[in-house]
């Protein structure tokens, strides 16, 4: 598959598969939304990369790269703060028990949650395997732990 770009309608070139990804890294506009939504469907993994961290991608699309193959593209979707603000917390779960860098990922970007989220995301850090994602979600939960304690 080779991408080809026109330009003013007179003169193509045509990108790899790494001179697309660094192309759509640049771009970063909800008008290209759908071009990132093709993009995410791409056969490279490393097209897919750069697609997974756009915000403004349907969530559709986002949750179907969360479950991707490869991991560098979950590892995109954990920093996408789209991404981890809307998805319920067991996709957050199953994304957590792919891979230790994934599971980091999501534990320093535990302030992107959604408020309703963080406790059941955080009990899941919590047991993780890893010592070094276990100890950002402590750190975490001691810092905010305002936000878990009701006020009856």
């Amino acid at each position: 598959m080779k991408i080809t770009l026109s330009i003013d309608s007179k003169e193509t070139i045509e990108l790899g598969f790494s001179d697309l990804a660094t192309f759509v890294g640049w771009l970063d506009d909800e008008k290209y939304a759908a071009f990132f939504a093709l993009l995410a469907e791409h056969p490279s993994s490393e097209v897919r990369c750069a697609a997974a961290y756009k915000a403004f991608l349907p969530l559709k699309t986002l949750r179907k790269l969360a479950r991707d193959p490869s991991i560098e593209v979950v590892r995109n979707v954990a920093s996408n703060a789209n991404a981890l603000e809307n998805f319920k917390v067991s996709l957050i779960q199953e994304m957590i028990a792919r891979d230790v860098s994934v599971a980091a990922i999501i534990a320093d970007n535990l302030e992107l949650l959604r408020d309703d989220a963080h406790a059941d995301v955080i009990a899941t850090l919590l047991l993780h395997t890893d010592p070094k994602v276990v100890d950002v979600a402590m750190t975490y939960d001691s810092e905010h732990e305002q936000y878990y304690v009701s006020e009856d």
